[in-house]
């Protein structure tokens, strides 16, 4: 029993060790412009963190919890596809094909979930969706109580092939401010069809209304 429990207890601390990124770092991205933006995830306490991009390097030391957080200094918007690089000790993580230009989060229920595919004149939207400057960020769906520290989700980058996912209403809006600004955007789709209001508001108000918290659909 003694061995068994100091392997488990190896094994979580090295996987609590290993350097991690939010799911929103990864290949694609879209950074915003002419904003400090934080760049943040998990390493070993007390560690040391350098993230490099763009002619910048910025580090920081991770808090007790392991969580750290860097802000890189306002850039303008770019549409040379870059690389961000995260080290910590041994281990490194990069994050390639970065823009940097107009970063929106669309949020709502069943209006912003509706896809692209299921828009009016698909088949002609879908043929002209050719937009290698325009990202989105799908997430998955997952109900839960407990505030989350991360979420599922990848960056798509806006084809023939991937817009028919996308929601309808964030890409004709970031198609939008594309074509007027002329600069790369990114669009985090956050959405839940036919979600009660309640699951959008903050867990620490709603414990203020037991029944609430406790209504089943």
């Amino acid at each position: 029993m003694l061995r068994i429990g100091i392997i488990l207890l190896l094994t979580t601390v090295a996987s609590y060790a290993e350097l991690t990124l939010p799911a929103l770092f990864t290949d694609g991205m879209v950074l915003q412009r002419d904003q400090k933006v934080p760049v943040w995830g998990w390493t070993d306490p007390g560690a040391e963190v350098t993230v490099s991009f763009a002619g910048q390097e910025c580090t920081a030391k991770a808090d007790a919890d392991g969580k750290f957080m860097v802000r890189l200094k306002k850039m303008k918007a770019s549409t040379n596809p870059q690389i961000i690089t995260v080290s910590s000790g041994d281990d490194s993580v990069e994050i390639k094909n970065v823009l940097v230009g107009e970063v929106w989060l669309c949020s709502g229920q069943s209006n912003m979930q509706m896809s692209v595919k299921g828009s009016d004149n698909f088949e002609k939207e879908q043929a002209a969706a050719n937009y290698p400057l325009i990202r989105m960020f799908l997430t998955n769906q997952r109900a839960t109580r407990e505030l989350q520290k991360d979420c599922k989700g990848s960056w798509k980058v806006c084809t023939p092939d991937n817009v028919g996912a996308f929601s309808a209403t964030a890409y004709f809006f970031g198609r939008e401010i594309h074509k007027d600004l002329d600069v790369p955007v990114g669009l985090i789709r956050s959405c839940w069809g036919g979600t009660r209001i309640e699951a959008w508001s903050p867990m620490a108000s709603l414990e203020k209304f037991p029944a609430v918290v406790e209504y089943k659909a």
